[in-house]
């Protein structure tokens, strides 16, 4: 029966999220720390689980379609709503409703930890250009008040890095 197949595709996905649930915790310090090497290896971890959600998501939706097929039931969405809505066996409906409930929190929890992780990133990335600014700024500038025309020409930068290479 497909709500065999759909249960067993819905725990193997609970994996993965857990799988990136952690690997999203593990990130978290290693941003903080600036280990780009383990960045990497996190980032190609959660490459590989994300392709793997991508295709038990395929197999779950072609599951739902041939359940639905098989009970004769019309939907357009083919989502964990609409099973639930149409599985009539308690104890099915019940292992569903878990199961959505378990998911949905990881995902919440996941989408949390993202949040926070891409707010470090940005913070390092406004550190970084102002770090920058501090090293092509002129040191002379804004220390003292210059009328617009009296200005030299050119590009009024002298510091030491050349952005225009």
């Amino acid at each position: 029966m497909a709500l065999t197949g759909i249960l067993e595709t819905l725990e193997e996905q609970t994996k993965v999220y857990e799988q990136l649930l952690h690997s999203a915790k593990d990130k978290t310090p290693v941003l903080v720390n600036n280990d780009i090497d383990s960045l990497n290896t996190i980032i190609q971890k959660e490459k590989k689980l994300l392709l793997r959600a991508d295709e038990l998501e395929k197999t779950r939706l072609a599951h739902t379609y041939r359940y639905f097929h098989e009970i004769g039931y019309k939907s357009r969405l083919h989502n964990l709503t609409e099973l639930i809505r149409s599985v009539y066996h308690p104890e099915d409906k019940q292992r569903l409703i878990e199961k959505q409930q378990q998911m949905s929190g990881m995902l919440k929890e996941l989408q949390h930890i993202n949040d926070l992780n891409q707010q470090l990133i940005a913070q390092s990335l406004a550190f970084i250009n102002y770090s920058i600014d501090l090293v092509v700024e002129d040191p002379a500038e804004d220390v003292t008040y210059q009328h617009p025309h009296n200005k030299l020409g050119g590009s009024g930068r002298t510091g030491i890095f050349d952005t225009r290479a």
